[in-house]
């Protein structure tokens, strides 16, 4: 059975669930032999702490989708380059057939910019193999083998970007995945510190208590 995405389950950004889990240190050292018998020890107070380290050691999900944005523009460029090389092409091919002959359907490309990223290689594909298997037609409307060879290395580009893409996206939704998943666990850890330290100060010190918020700002918000 194939694991399903883990659904974040704190409030707020991760930014706000790592500079909470900062906030919390200060009060936890001062209250860590008060707290000791209800269970959080020094040595649940320390891995808090080199969690929250490790949590902000990752990168943020705003970096992740960043990423994201970069490799669309990136891909885009590609496609572009691709496009404009099979465009000149087939205007050169305009220049003799009408498009909508069946001499320029001939050579399988149009509506480029339409086109998925799968059937726009094919299309370059059967674009290159039809330009040269015309050649001697077209060359004295300005083809040229050069012309030729320059879609087939902007196609070559085109799917070995593809490729790496592809391998990029999984290896950035996986990391994805596993800061949500360690946001999770620094987040019950949160939860149940805050619990803690909440209940001892609840009847004695409503400050000390407030501290121990896990949403200080829906907190205040709410009163």
């Amino acid at each position: 059975m194939l694991a399903k995405d883990p659904i974040a389950e704190y409030p707020f950004s991760q930014a706000a669930l790592w500079q909470r889990c900062l906030d919390l240190q200060p009060a936890l050292d001062r209250d860590a032999a008060l707290l000791a018998p209800r269970g959080v020890t020094p040595a649940r107070i320390a891995q808090f702490k080199a969690d929250t380290a490790e949590f902000g050691d990752m990168d943020p999900d705003t970096v992740m989708q960043q990423q994201g944005v970069t490799v669309t523009e990136d891909k885009d460029a590609v496609r572009i380059a691709l496009e404009t090389a099979m465009q000149q092409v087939l205007g050169i091919i305009a220049s003799q057939d009408d498009p909508r002959s069946a001499r320029y359907k001939r050579f399988g490309a149009s509506s480029i910019t339409a086109m998925s990223d799968a059937k726009l290689h094919l299309g370059a594909t059967m674009l290159t193999k039809q330009g040269r298997r015309y050649l001697p037609e077209y060359a004295g409307v300005g083809l040229t083998e050069a012309m030729l060879a320059a879609i087939d290395a902007q196609n070559a580009a085109f799917v070995e970007f593809l490729a790496d893409r592809r391998e990029a996206e999984s290896t950035r939704a996986g990391a994805t995945q596993a800061r949500i998943r360690f946001a999770n666990g620094l987040y019950r850890q949160l939860v149940q510190l805050c619990a803690a330290g909440e209940a001892y100060w609840r009847l004695t010190d409503a400050a000390k208590a407030a501290e121990y918020v896990v949403n200080p700002g829906v907190a205040a918000d709410a009163a």
